[in-house]
């Protein structure tokens, strides 16, 4: 049961590390993450064998690191933070570097439920219903956690031709 585990998490791993570095900004804290959403799936046989019977276990294990980080954030939130600064790209694409940093500034802009509905909709293509299930939220609680994502988001564009973030139900 124990390579079955290993064999489900290494197979979500890949997709689940670049979503939650989006989420959190930086590939490090991603890895960080990572490991505790590992550790914390692995921890209890409960959980693993949740994790192991979950229809969607790629949502369950970002489900884990969505509430993972929020519980970092809570303890995080009066560092003073140091500026980060983005490994260079092997193919030196900056326009590549400066959107992805764009989008993590973006997403910083949030709360880590606003967050957490943006990557999933908008970012993953996940259904409103599929999204609240993931992070165990009523539908409703989604979309005005979404409606509410997108109203700050559109706050940082001076040009309407920019909100193409157009709420979907």
């Amino acid at each position: 049961m124990d390579d079955e585990f290993d064999r489900l998490f290494m197979s979500v791993v890949a997709r689940l590390r670049s979503r939650v570095a989006v989420l959190v900004g930086s590939r490090p804290m991603a890895d960080d993450l990572i490991q505790d959403v590992y550790v914390r799936l692995r921890g209890s046989e409960a959980r693993w064998r949740r994790f192991v019977g979950h229809p969607n276990p790629y949502g369950y294990a970002l489900a884990t690191a969505v509430n993972l980080a929020r519980a970092r954030w809570r303890v995080e939130w009066r560092w003073v933070p140091f500026e980060e600064v983005m490994a260079p790209l092997s193919d030196g694409g900056m326009p590549a570097a400066e959107s992805r940093q764009d989008l993590t500034h973006l997403l910083r802009s949030l709360t880590a439920k606003e967050a957490a509905v943006v990557v999933l909709v908008d970012l993953d293509g996940h259904t409103l219903d599929e999204a609240a299930a993931l992070l165990g939220v009523h539908k409703g609680t989604a979309h005005r956690n979404r409606l509410r994502a997108l109203a700050k988001l559109r706050t940082h564009f001076t040009e309407p031709a920019l909100w193409a973030l157009a709420p979907t139900g």
